[in-house]
């Protein structure tokens, strides 16, 4: 996963762990664009000591290649496969320079959908240099009559009233320089943020909207909360602001943005999760915390939809308690509250900043939607799929897409279930969607004669 060096960082007592690797790292941000698409902003950072420095025209430069890959995961369609190069001159020796960040932005009008997201950094002189890392993103337009809250954009700084119009990083007035790798550090310890706040006007309305900035750490503690408040002049707003983390520990964080608008009587929020290093200060925290609230996970930001579809992809683990709960909830916050919790219980190791199961079978969905979907169904909705999420990769797979007399067939390999387990899976209807056919896994379809089903005769 992309942040997996992050978190070994902060880890870690030196940095100097990580010299050998190949140091590229990305970020992104999705904004309003119109009714049908998002406004997507990739922002990366390379390091000049990791590129190859060659000589042109007698100046020493560099050069590193970006590669977008954006490919939706229910169609399977390829919207983006793109690559941009960046080519800078070397600094010279001293103050630093070695560790310079070589820092980028890449803007994209993506429609709406479920994308995977490849970011590939290498060096455009020696490709053996390269570092690849994907996410899953959902693209959601911003636009509805209740209002909506972008993502929260992590800067190293903001320049306010800038002149720079020229500036890769310059937006309403701003210069906006991104943080690609969401780390701050005791000599970089300030934690700018940029986000957009839209339909914020209200017919006759003129009292001001209330906007909270709150700090959790790893295990959901609030370090951090301040108000203002904000005049609804325009249909949208512009929130930027800093904290000073320069007092806070080495952990992971969770910046909450919320606004509160009593007059349309919604409430906005937008999350951010970043990392700080700050090995001079002594971390006094209590870790056997629990976090008390929803607020300060992930699921503060979920849509109706988005409850909806992570349930759906967990109800093959959920309890039946839990899948008749669910059903029975008729409020977004109680849904964000229930996952919440639903991922906490099954927390394996709570003290840390991750929640390593939720991460192991969110990777599992992943793949499933990108290699067993269908023209009928999502990955994760076939049979294929759902053995996947329950049970990981098989032990052994055997595939036969061209046997002379049967239709194409799988078999899969447990070896640590059960003494053993078998699946099997066919394609009867012949357009890809693999039935389960027979397994000896207790409480799994068996059926002795499902060769008759394969059989081409």
């Amino acid at each position: 996963m992309k942040k997996g060096l992050l978190i070994l960082l902060l880890l870690a007592s030196t940095l100097s762990l990580f010299a050998q690797e190949f140091r590229f790292e990305f970020d992104y941000a999705r904004f309003k664009y119109d009714s049908t698409s998002s406004f997507l902003e990739i922002y990366y950072e390379f390091n000049q000591a990791d590129l190859t420095v060659y000589e042109e025209n007698g100046q020493a430069k560099i050069n590193g290649t970006i590669n977008v890959v954006i490919k939706n995961i229910e169609s399977g369609e390829e919207l983006l496969n793109n690559d941009w190069n960046v080519v800078n001159d070397v600094q010279n020796q001293g103050n630093g320079a070695e560790e310079r960040r070589l820092i980028g932005l890449i803007e994209l009008v993506v429609p709406e959908g479920s994308y995977n997201l490849a970011v590939t950094g290498l060096d455009a002189v020696d490709p053996s240099k390269r570092n690849k890392i994907e996410e899953v993103i959902e693209i959601i337009p911003y636009i509805n009559s209740e209002g909506s809250i972008s993502d929260i954009q992590l800067a190293t700084n903001i320049l306010t009233n800038s002149q720079n119009t020229e500036s890769l990083f310059y937006k309403n007035t701003l210069e906006v320089t991104p943080n690609p790798s969401i780390l701050y550090s005791e000599n970089s310890p300030v934690m700018f943020y940029y986000s957009e706040f839209y339909n914020t006007a209200s017919s006759g309305k003129t009292e001001p909207v209330k906007i909270e900035k709150l700090l959790y750490n790893s295990i959901g503690n609030l370090v951090y909360s301040a108000t203002k408040e904000m005049a609804r002049s325009t249909s949208s707003l512009v929130e930027i602001g800093l904290v000073n983390l320069k007092k806070l520990p080495t952990d992971t964080y969770n910046f909450v943005l919320s606004m509160a608008d009593t007059a349309k009587k919604t409430a906005l929020i937008s999350s951010k999760k970043f990392f700080l290093y700050n090995p001079s200060v002594k971390d006094t925290t209590d870790r056997r915390s629990i976090a008390s609230s929803y607020l300060s996970s992930e699921f503060a930001v979920y849509t109706v939809d988005e409850c909806d579809e992570m349930f759906n992809y967990v109800k093959y683990i959920a309890a039946p308690s839990e899948k008749d709960q669910f059903e029975k909830l008729d409020s977004l916050a109680s849904k964000r509250e229930f996952l919440y919790n639903f991922w906490k219980v099954r927390d394996p190791n709570p003290i840390t900043p991750v929640n390593e199961l939720k991460d192991d079978y969110m990777q599992r969905v992943n793949y499933a939607n990108l290699n067993f979907r269908t023209m009928q169904r999502a990955g994760y909705k076939t049979d294929r799929g759902r053995i996947y999420l329950l049970y990981g990769e098989p032990d052994q797979r055997d595939m036969y897409p061209n046997e002379s007399d049967k239709k194409p067939y799988e078999e899969w390999f447990y070896d640590s279930i059960e003494s053993g387990v078998f699946f099997i899976f066919g394609d009867v209807s012949g357009f890809g969607d693999y039935e389960l056919l027979t397994s000896n896994k207790i409480g799994e379809l068996r059926d002795d004669q499902y060769e008759r089903r394969i059989n081409q005769n």
